[in-house]
């Protein structure tokens, strides 16, 4: 069997895919490899196969030339593989469709993004960001996928987030090239590497975890336990693995059974918040039903056990299981979640008294403040239509507490009729009018809720705070556009006449327990620079 005529042929392939398909009408190198190539098609039947591809990629026009030549170089890769691998001869297996796109550009295109991916320091992340704007198919092209797939062990957390975006944005195509190389004993990366498989492909990549967790260790077997709760038959295996395992792989095995729908599922997680107040943690990020339920379960159990004992003052462990039960209710929507909401409603004014020690610095958010809090971010993070009608409904009620939920709700759904609706609540003083108590209340809280919005100087548009995913708490889109912003809201509240004092939650840091004051320059664009007369001479 002629092998040299194989070899030649994916020299002179890879050459096409470094320099562009552009270059293959002046490439004789590569038609007189297809030419000497295809005189060896009756020694197997995967040649016949790979000199047809091949020859249909000369023929083919300039925008399929790409998709074409990289299923020509899958089979040559497929047959060398095969034929260098086998001691005996035969037919070598059909290949696997091939990893990723080959995008029409030279290897010289791609070389920043790669040198970027591989590489390290800050420097490289506006590097990735300009290419990601401008080119972001160069991404998905297979020269690109390795690396991509290397940088998930990164520290970096705005890389990591546009790595996120640009792995969400690929799909399923990333699969593959994630699972390629894969070592379960391996450490950041490869556990990072488990998480995207999951997330992008769920169910569908059960068998391939279960695979691979005998072997698994360490913080990859963590990220597999949580990872299979993506189907719902693994229930009884994640009930056994909770009881056996230890430490940060029991917690995720209780992770993953809050995507759970069994009853015994939803028995184990009531027992261990009964037994475990410092367990809602797991319940961070996961959007299903249950989790929904145990984390209002939560809520209800830490408020009610601090109000049964009658001491305003609360420690910071108390404080932080406290803000681990709130965070844990972020982006969350059921049933029992808002006959929570409505429970606390009617104790507002008793957490309102519920606060910090003289011990805990840094928190000065009441109780009831940490949950107005929680309403803001969880319409940011999950404004589906259950939210918003609860916001609304929770507005009516308290709109001293709740009516900066009601606004941001209309500011990212319907913000043509958010000024109309919400300006009657900004009071202008003047000689016989001044603000009252109540009215400076429902003032604060449109502050509260136009602080979610900034002005983005690059795309000159106003956007919220980054939205981020309920299921996984990962940002849904590195920038969310308002599709409109009224300028009346800067104007309104820079008038002399209407108050500014008040402070407002910081909503790009969802853990921040702490106000800081309003500043107008987050929701006003900066005034248009005004070109200089030139100096008369």
């Amino acid at each position: 069997m002629n092998l040299q005529s194989l070899f030649i042929l994916k020299e002179c392939l890879e050459n096409v895919a470094f320099a562009g398909t552009e270059t293959l009408d002046d490439d004789l190198a590569v038609r007189n490899a297809v030419e000497v190539f295809a005189r060896h098609t009756e020694e197997a039947p995967i040649f016949a196969h790979i000199c047809a591809e091949a020859q249909a990629m000369l023929a083919a026009g300039n925008d399929d030339r790409p998709g074409r030549l990289l299923d020509v170089l899958t089979l040559v890769n497929a047959a060398e593989r095969a034929y260098s691998e086998a001691d005996v001869p035969g037919e070598p297996a059909a290949p696997e469709p091939g990893v990723g796109c080959c995008v029409d550009a030279p290897y010289s295109r791609l070389r920043p993004v790669i040198d970027a991916l591989r590489g390290s320091g800050n420097a490289r992340l506006s590097i990735l960001e300009e290419m990601w704007d401008a080119h972001s198919a160069y991404f998905g092209d297979y020269r690109v996928l390795p690396y991509l797939a290397g940088a998930l062990g990164d520290v970096n957390e705005e890389l990591e987030e546009l790595l996120a975006i640009i792995l969400t944005s690929l799909g399923k195509r990333a699969v593959p090239e994630l699972k390629a190389g894969f070592k379960p004993d391996g450490k950041r990366e490869m556990s990072r590497r488990v998480y995207w498989i999951a997330r992008l492909a769920g169910a569908e990549e059960n068998e391939w975890l279960l695979s691979v967790l005998p072997e698994s260790r360490r913080e990859v077997r963590e990220s597999v336990i949580a990872a299979l709760g993506v189907a719902q038959e693994n229930a009884a295996l994640l009930i056994e693995l909770y009881r056996n395992e230890s430490g940060k792989c029991r917690d995720a095995a209780l992770r993953a059974l809050s995507h759970m729908e069994d009853e015994e599922s939803r028995a184990l997680w009531s027992a261990e918040l009964e037994t475990r107040p410092d367990c809602p943690p797991c319940l961070e990020g996961v959007d299903s039903p249950l989790a929904a339920d145990m984390a209002a379960q939560a809520i209800r159990d830490v408020f009610t056990e601090a109000l049964e004992r009658g001491r305003n003052e609360l420690n910071q462990a108390e404080l932080l299981t406290l803000a681990h039960a709130i965070y844990a209710a972020y982006g969350k929507y059921s049933a029992e979640m808002r006959e929570t909401w409505l429970w606390c409603a009617e104790r507002m004014d008793a957490l309102d008294a519920l606060r910090a020690d003289r011990t805990v610095r840094q928190w000065d958010l009441s109780a009831a403040e940490m949950l107005e809090k929680c309403l803001l971010e969880t319409v940011l993070w999950n404004p589906c239509e259950g939210v918003r009608a609860l916001a609304e409904e929770l507005a009516q009620r308290l709109p001293g507490c709740f009516l900066g939920a009601a606004v941001l709700t209309d500011l990212l759904a319907r913000p043509g009729e958010a000024f109309a609706r919400y300006n009657k609540y900004i009071v202008r003083n003047g000689l016989l009018r001044r603000e009252s108590a109540a009215e400076r209340a429902n003032r604060v809280q449109i502050m509260r809720a136009l602080a979610a919005v900034r002005w983005d100087k690059n795309d000159g548009r106003h956007i919220p705070f980054s939205r981020k995913d309920a299921l996984t708490g990962a940002p849904a889109g590195r920038v969310y556009h308002l599709p409109e912003f009224d300028p009346r809201w800067a104007e309104t509240l820079d008038n002399p006449k209407v108050n500014d004092d008040g402070a407002v939650f910081d909503l790009q840091n969802p853990w921040s327990m702490s106000k800081q004051l309003f500043r107008m320059e987050w929701i006003a664009p900066p005034e248009p620079e005004v070109p200089s007369e030139p100096a008369e001479k």
